[in-house]
């Protein structure tokens, strides 16, 4: 790799500055001026030529081009003492000031205070890894299973907060009489689970809303011999209509593979670009990089996208359509419930939207209890 240098000499006459440079040759890679100086790239080799050849003019040494620039301006003590403010900047954004535990409950907050601080989260400490913060909430969460319901750990500035939500221990109640699960809504009985009590149904009968599923009543030759509050579960085929509306024309935006990095600046009002985007139309994806009191520092990756207006056709908006109906509708569900089968009834393009009606066979558990009273004589 050469080395070149910038030297510098009062202009009086440029071409004739330039012909005795050609005359002794000595090549010039670049020639610029500014101020009344004339500017000059040549070989570092070149210089004492120049000097002892080029008497008429007085040149002086400027700088170096390219690494060696670098290599001169970036001496061991340079390096050393941004290394250090780095590493010090670094240290003082690892470092946790207060932890701030939020909750109403007085005897709650000192409680998961003193826990979290012999785990090591407390003032003037080293902040933690996400993997380790989760484990000592996950540790935290099973030590005080019956205090605790939800716990979670956020990383603020300097601070951590601490937020809290009390398990409720609801006491289970004694049935103060009897019950019998009976169906909220009709449909074909498929599974019948019992607990206590005494199912009347089986799979393949179909039951209206307010049967009575499984009887509280132990009955004996048709006689009833003890009543209970029966327990159980009655899965059974139900039946939706639900209907679903798109519209036709939409944007879509695709990566084209072209990106451009970033930097930005995070504060409590938000995150803030340092340059301005090469790109027109683009998606940025955020990591932070370093967090140094309140600020972040966030390393943004800019990936070019281009947006195309499409107009959806009817197979795909039914598509769409029934994506959008699923979801709704396993959100629903509970354990053991399921979606059994679905089928289009009625799809159309009207105007702007496209118009899909559903059909939805569920298996749902329908039952739920319904108490009854017994006279002292029937007793």
């Amino acid at each position: 790799m050469k080395h070149y240098i910038y030297i510098r000499t009062k202009v009086v006459n440029k071409n004739k500055v330039l012909m005795k440079f050609y005359k002794n040759r000595i090549n010039v890679y670049d020639v610029q001026e500014r101020d009344a100086y004339l500017y000059l790239k040549i070989d570092i080799q070149d210089f004492k030529k120049v000097k002892k050849t080029i008497v008429t003019s007085k040149f002086y040494y400027i700088d170096d081009s390219g690494l060696f620039h670098l290599k001169r301006v970036l001496t061991p003590l340079k390096v050393l003492s941004v290394l250090f403010f780095l590493l010090l900047v670094n240290f003082f954004s690892q470092v946790v000031v207060s932890v701030n535990v939020i909750h109403e409950n007085k005897e709650i907050r000192n409680l998961v205070a003193k826990e979290l601080e012999e785990k090591g989260i407390k003032s003037f400490s080293l902040r933690k890894n996400y993997e380790a913060l989760n484990a000592i909430k996950k540790d935290v969460l099973n030590q005080y299973k019956d205090q605790l319901e939800w716990l979670e750990i956020e990383s603020v500035g300097m601070k951590y907060i601490v937020r809290i939500e009390e398990r409720i221990i609801n006491q289970p109640i004694e049935p103060k009489g009897f019950c019998h699960i009976v169906a909220s809504k009709s449909g074909m009985v498929d599974q019948v689970k019992v607990s206590h009590g005494e199912a009347l149904v089986q799979k393949g009968k179909y039951v209206e809303a307010g049967d009575v599923l499984i009887s509280g009543e132990i009955k004996f030759n048709k006689e009833v011999k003890n009543n209970v509050c029966a327990e159980g579960e009655v899965l059974a085929e139900v039946w939706y209509q639900t209907s679903v509306s798109l519209p036709v024309h939409y944007q879509e935006k695709e990566k084209t593979g072209k990106k451009r990095y970033n930097l930005g600046v995070g504060m409590k009002s938000g995150n803030y670009k340092i340059f301005k985007s090469r790109l027109q139309n683009y998606v940025t994806e955020e990591k932070e990089w370093f967090r140094f009191f309140d600020f972040s520092f966030i390393k943004m990756t800019e990936y070019e996208v281009l947006t195309h207006e499409r107009e959806l056709t009817l197979e795909e908006g039914v598509a769409l359509a029934l994506e959008k109906a699923d979801l709704n509708v396993q959100m629903k569900l509970k354990e053991n419930e399921k979606i059994i089968t679905r089928k289009v009834l009625k799809k159309s393009i009207n105007n702007s939207t496209i118009d899909v009606e559903i059909f939805y066979s569920v298996l749902e558990n329908i039952g739920k209890g319904e108490e009854y009273f017994v006279t002292e004589e029937e007793g």
